[in-house]
């Protein structure tokens, strides 16, 4: 990745300070994750317990706090549930990462273990569109679709557990029309959102 100066117009920043800032958010939402998982660790064992009976709610929006704060990067979700274990929905992403700039728009299909849908652990399978875009001179543009599978732990929080807390991680493959070397075949998913159940 070159630090000479190629620069971003649109966000008016050196694109090698823009990634340092990226990076430096990747790295709090990894911190950040593995103290999750530690506390999930000490978590009474009916969070986990689908004898809570189902969750009230059924929509669950939610938003990256770590990277709009520290990178400008926009991480939104949205999730439905569609039966006691399992729910759809959809994410949008903006990013940028190793010299190219992202746009993601994805399906995603999560089965919760524990039988509760929207609370717990889940597996879930990603289905998406991406445009990128070199963070260069030559701005080349191209499209690419990506399959991938996350991991992720959401808790519902308050009395009435309407504030989710979701922290995950996967990844995604991308499947191009032609050739394109620049580009990175392979993404990571990092995901730690706060979200509203209604």
């Amino acid at each position: 990745m070159s630090t000479v100066a190629s620069s971003d117009s649109r966000a008016g920043r050196p694109v090698a300070a823009r990634h340092v800032l990226f990076l430096a958010a990747w790295r709090r939402m990894i911190g950040t994750l593995a103290m999750l998982a530690a506390m999930s660790a000490t978590l009474p064992a009916q969070a986990f317990n689908s004898s809570l009976g189902p969750v009230e709610h059924s929509r669950i929006v939610s938003l990256n706090p770590l990277l709009l704060v520290f990178s400008g990067t926009i991480s939104a979700d949205y999730e439905q549930r569609t039966s006691g274990s399992t729910s759809l929905g959809g994410s949008i992403s903006s990013f940028s990462w190793s010299d190219a700039d992202y746009l993601t728009v994805e399906s995603r299909a999560r089965y919760y273990v524990s039988g509760r849908a929207l609370d717990g652990f889940a597996v879930g399978a990603v289905l998406g569109l991406v445009r990128l875009s070199a963070d260069d001179s030559s701005r080349a543009r191209t499209y690419a679709m990506n399959v991938g599978f996350t991991a992720e732990q959401q808790w519902l929080l308050g009395i009435d557990e309407r504030v989710a807390l979701t922290a995950g991680a996967g990844a995604t493959r991308l499947f191009f029309g032609e050739d394109r070397k620049p580009f990175r075949r392979v993404l990571p998913v990092l995901r730690l959102s706060v979200g509203w159940g209604f």
